[in-house]
């Protein structure tokens, strides 16, 4: 529960929303202290990748990193903190490339696709995120606890890349096959999901298909930001608490700083 934004505030407030040891003082909320965390550092891990057929065939691998590269055909299936490093390449017939990632903090998931080409690829290919884990859709949305599917379709064959909405569904819609994501009798619960935010302590699977009969350069790929403006980097802040920006680490603290302050951790 949100501390008040006006008006008076107790300890008992800052107790109720933060926890703390009786008898309380103002030393116990320091952020960064034992009750109030300001910001976690950005990690993921990357636990599996699945990749079929192909020249070479990677099949299912177990990573248990925090970055990884396997070659799969005559494109790479790799996975790392910067850039648009994690690139889910579909060269092959009737398969769903997989990724699995673990234990992620990151303040922002983006998403991009690259065609194949035509002749090449099915029109449309789809992919599926299933996060389970504290995350929003917005950066000052609402918080969602539990396990979450989003899933969309790209209908392009002209070799162009972009990026693409998501539709959060309001179950488990089904991993997609050879030609469609199975929304099945699960109801839209969100439109024009272009972002993840905020992700805490989340495991994060991602489904990617295409039915190829042949090769092309079709792909997903995705990118965990540290900063909204693409400034990434395995040691930056992942989660920034921007309710506590007012309460300092040490020093002079009083009541006041705590106004709108939440426990988001």
């Amino acid at each position: 529960m949100t501390i008040t934004g006006s008006g008076e505030i107790s300890l008992s407030d800052l107790a109720t929303e933060f926890g703390g040891t009786q008898p309380h003082s103002l030393s116990e909320y320091y952020k960064g202290g034992a009750n109030v965390t300001g910001n976690i550092d950005k990690s993921i891990t990357y636990t599996q990748i699945k990749g079929n057929n192909g020249s070479p065939s990677i099949g299912t691998q177990d990573i248990n990193d925090t970055s990884f590269s396997k070659a799969w055909h005559n494109r790479t299936f790799s996975g790392d903190q910067e850039d648009w490093g994690t690139s889910m390449v579909r060269e092959t017939d009737n398969q769903v490339a997989y990724c699995k990632t673990e234990d992620v903090n990151a303040h922002r998931l983006g998403w991009r696709w690259s065609a194949g080409i035509s002749g090449y690829t099915q029109n449309p290919y789809y992919f599926m995120m299933k996060i389970t884990g504290k995350h929003r859709t917005s950066e000052t949305g609402t918080f969602l606890t539990g396990t979450h599917y989003y899933t969309g379709f790209v209908d392009r064959n002209d070799g162009s890349q972009g990026d693409q909405a998501m539709s959060r569904r309001s179950g488990n819609p089904g991993n997609p096959n050879a030609t469609s994501v199975n929304n099945g009798s699960t109801t839209e619960a969100e439109a024009d999901v272009d972002f993840i935010y905020d992700m805490i302590d989340c495991d994060i699977e991602f489904y990617f298909n295409a039915n190829e009969p042949n090769t092309s350069s079709a792909a997903f790929r995705f990118h965990f930001d540290s900063n909204d403006d693409g400034n990434v980097g395995n040691n930056q802040q992942g989660v920034v608490n921007d309710t506590l920006t007012n309460v300092p680490e040490s020093g002079a603290v009083s009541l006041t700083d705590y106004y709108g302050g939440e426990d988001q951790f």
